[in-house]
């Protein structure tokens, strides 16, 4: 094959254009790298090898801009790529490529996310809800909220006197609260003794 047409193009792309009507958008690092040119004549087979080691490129490259901005699970980061519009077998190329660098890694992710979790008095049951959304494996997220071991009566009484305390003046508010915090993922019995707990230091306080 006979290439034909050689055209920058924007964002870091070479149109390639060869004899006989095929086109290609190729990375243009790897255009220079392949010395193509026109006039150049190359098999199908190696016009197969540089689109496909160019769609590694380009996918590696948009992997890293995203995770330059924001940390990401490998399973986030494939969907992520495969919505961008790159290829199925250059996604998975670049992500094992990240996992193997330890670039991306699920474990570290999970950790750093449950610690977010259970500083911002998020349930263990919403924690692991939001985990499983980003990507991160049923055990992994389990294992990582397990070994912070999160207090969940004191994560309810931060809650009351943060956010729901004054709600608890008002008509059915213990109603109302209760409810909240049990739609936020903490157990029924949690939550009576909490409250119940709250109510009683309230009281106490208030006699004197």
């Amino acid at each position: 094959m006979r290439v034909i047409l050689v055209k920058k193009e924007k964002a870091h792309l070479t149109r390639v254009a060869f004899a006989g009507g095929t086109e290609l958008l190729l990375d243009r690092e790897v255009c220079a790298e392949k010395g193509l040119c026109e006039g150049t004549v190359i098999s199908e087979a190696e016009v197969e090898e540089i689109k496909g080691y160019s769609d590694y490129v380009r996918a590696k490259n948009r992997a890293l801009w995203y995770l330059d901005r924001s940390d990401y699970t490998e399973k986030a980061l494939y969907t992520k790529l495969l919505r961008a519009g790159f290829d199925k077998r250059a996604c998975a190329a670049v992500l094992a490529r990240l996992v193997e660098l330890g670039v991306v890694d699920d474990v570290r992710f999970a950790e750093r996310y449950a610690e977010r979790c259970v500083e911002s008095n998020i349930s263990e049951r919403e924690a692991l809800s939001k985990m499983l959304s980003k990507g991160v494996p049923y055990d992994i997220a389990k294992s990582a909220l397990a070994d912070l071991a999160p207090d969940e009566a004191a994560q309810i009484a931060a809650l009351i006197k943060k956010k729901y305390a004054y709600k608890l003046t008002c008509e059915r508010g213990t109603e109302k609260v209760f409810a909240a915090l049990v739609r936020r993922g903490f157990s029924y019995g949690a939550v009576r003794e909490a409250m119940k707990k709250y109510n009683d230091e309230l009281e106490f306080g208030e006699e004197y």
